[in-house]
Order: structure tokens, then C-alpha cells, then sequence
């Protein structure tokens, strides 16, 4: 049987402002960056998706 999923725990003290600030730096990048870690990000989960294809 399944565990209950929890709520996602709320942020407080230096993770809240560390987390504050990385947003603000992506929402701040330029167009070109953004693009460039998009699709190294999706390069990244085309390999996690092929190690999770199963062959039986």
C-alpha cells in the first residue's frame, strides 16, 4: 500500500531569501541564456528518461 503524499514544507529564513533571489536572477537572464539551459536541461532529461525505459 501507498504512503499519503505530504504537503510541500513552506519555506522560512535564508531558504525563503535564497530562494527569492534565484528567481529574481532567472527572471533577469537574457533571452539567449534562458534558451541555452532550457535545452540543457532537456539533453539532461532525455537521458534520465532513456535509463527509465524498460525492456521485458
Amino acid at each position: 500500500m501507498a504512503r499519503p503524499i505530504e504537503p510541500t514544507p513552506v519555506l522560512k529564513g535564508e531558504d525563503m531569501f535564497n530562494f527569492v533571489k534565484a528567481m529574481e536572477e532567472v527572471a533577469n537572464m537574457p533571452k539567449e541564456e534562458k534558451k541555452r539551459l532550457r535545452e540543457e536541461v532537456e539533453e539532461h532529461a532525455k537521458i534520465f528518461q532513456s535509463w527509465l525505459t524498460f525492456n521485458f
